[in-house]
């Protein structure tokens, strides 16, 4: 009998069981010699979880079996398989039996031609899920622990005025940069004497650096003042917890700023006794999701009046700012000539796309699905290589340093730059290991919940939050419009 084997190990896995690659195939090989099975592949997925079918592996064993290329597929264990009990009797009666194929796990001993034997396939799978379903329970009850415990949950990222230092390292995750704790400390100070936001970002950006580079944007001034963390907490599923780390900011100060951030939100008296929005308020529906799709500018909402006297209309669009080059600092490329949108026209578009999702369900699931530019095993594929690639330089400087070609406080900076990729490739990784569709499509039917009333009868403000809750940018080039809803894999609320 011609015989697929397939393998598969996740990176925890093969950590904590010993559930090697090298000794499935070892094992299954010794299987097939023993009942005289000639082995015709053996197929991998290194790294994988069972949780999904979007493994490189897997894929390909079905493929052999659809074109009649085996007669049986043998696993070691049949969560080596999937650990979806959809998924483990899809593949067991949708593709091996239905294409003459058995299915063969050496430890549980199973016939698949027997009704009996499907059936107890059927009830271990079901055991198969309940364990991945556990280990996520208990990761999300381990970042709960570690936020209660006062600890940082960011991996190697630091946020301005903090360091990330390992236990190996000297430390216990967040510890005080000085020099940007400096910078932070300026920046609520000039905040409380009536700087505003923007004009606070051009102070610093013109002054000092951080490890980033510069102060970046608005938004990052605005992150900061609103942080808890500069004063000793941790902020973790929208409860605070108080935080190992060193404050920067005392409390008082945090308080009087995050009052000032509040009162900005709404509308002021101004001195001719007109009342005007405060500036980091839009009064546009879109206003602060749109992206020209060609320069990677923002799109901010401007308009010109037509007419004369009660015939005066003023004609508002959402255009580039490279385009409209009025704010040189938001110029991304001075030759951009991306197209302008009727502010009424764009509207109605991306409000009849929420209305879609509200009463067209398989609309609601493709846009669950993503809108990534790769599938999930393609990313993880290009994550793992790349991973691979940055231990290699790490190995390789090590060495250089070990036989004293170079020494050690030549590559410091370059080994911790490679040491902090590889920490945050492995967060990525972890992140698309514990994405979960059903939860995604969960969440998303909960914030239209109501959504049809907003839509009807809502007033702006409340359209645009319904609008911001459910899309996290949208992409604009030319005529094409990419809406990134803020529930698909990959994208942040």
């Amino acid at each position: 009998m011609r015989v697929i084997c397939y393998v598969r190990v996740s990176t925890r896995e093969q950590a904590e069981k010993g559930y090697s690659v090298g000794e499935q195939q070892e094992r299954l090989r010794a299987y097939c010699i023993a009942k005289d099975w000639i082995v015709e592949d053996v197929i991998t997925d290194p790294g994988f979880s069972g949780a999904k079918l979007e493994r490189p592996g897997i894929q390909r064993v079905i493929r052999l079996v659809q074109e009649k290329k085996c007669e049986a597929v043998l696993v070691w264990k049949l969560d080596r398989l999937s650990r979806s009990q959809k998924d483990t009797l899809y593949l067991i009666e949708d593709v091996f039996l239905k294409n003459g194929c058995a299915f063969v796990s050496m430890n549980e001993n199973f016939d698949t031609s027997t009704a009996f034997g499907r059936a107890m396939i059927g009830i271990l799978s079901v055991f198969a899920q309940l364990e991945r379903e556990q280990i996520r329970e208990r990761m999300a009850v381990g970042r709960v622990g570690r936020a209660k415990a006062g600890l940082f949950h960011g991996g190697g990222y630091a946020p301005i005025g903090y360091d990330y230092k390992t236990i190996a390292e000297g430390g216990e995750g967040l510890v005080v940069n000085e020099y940007e704790a400096m910078q932070v400390r300026e920046v609520f100070s000039l905040y409380l004497q009536g700087w505003p936001v923007n004009r606070i970002r051009k102070y610093m950006t013109a002054r000092y650096t951080t490890k980033s580079g510069d102060w970046g944007n608005d938004t990052t001034i605005r992150d900061v003042l609103k942080n808890p963390l500069y004063i000793g907490k941790i902020n973790w599923a929208k409860k605070i917890y108080d935080g190992k780390h060193e404050p920067i900011i005392d409390e008082e100060t945090f308080n009087a700023a995050a009052a000032r951030l509040a009162s900005s939100q709404w509308k002021r008296d101004c001195s001719d006794g007109l009342e005007r929005n405060s500036p980091f308020h839009s009064t546009h529906l879109l206003g602060g999701i749109l992206w020209c799709g060609r320069c990677g500018a923002r799109y901010f909402a401007s308009g010109n009046y037509s007419g004369k006297g009660e015939n005066r209309k003023y004609w508002p669009y959402y255009v580039c700012y490279s385009r409209a080059k009025s704010a040189k600092r938001m110029i991304r490329d001075p030759n951009c000539k991306n197209d302008r949108w009727p502010v009424a026209k764009l509207d109605k578009i991306i409000l009849d796309q929420v209305r879609q999702l509200i009463f067209d369900p398989e609309a609601l699931e493709r846009a669950a699905g993503g809108n990534q530019e790769a599938p999930p095993s393609e990313r993880r594929a290009l994550l793992n290589a790349r991973r691979a690639e940055a231990k290699g330089q790490i190995d390789r400087l090590l060495d250089l340093c070990q036989m004293g070609t170079l020494p050690a406080a030549a590559v410091a900076d370059r080994l911790k730059s490679l040491q902090d990729e590889v920490e945050g490739i492995d967060t990525a990784l972890r992140e698309l290991e514990e994405d979960d569709p059903a939860e995604r499509l969960e969440a998303a039917r909960a914030t239209l919940v109501g959504a049809a009333e907003i839509l009807d009868n809502g007033s702006l403000d409340e359209k645009r939050e319904l609008v911001h809750s459910l899309i996290h940018r949208i992409d604009l080039d030319g005529e094409n419009i990419d809406i990134h809803w803020s529930f698909a894999p990959g994208e942040s609320e």
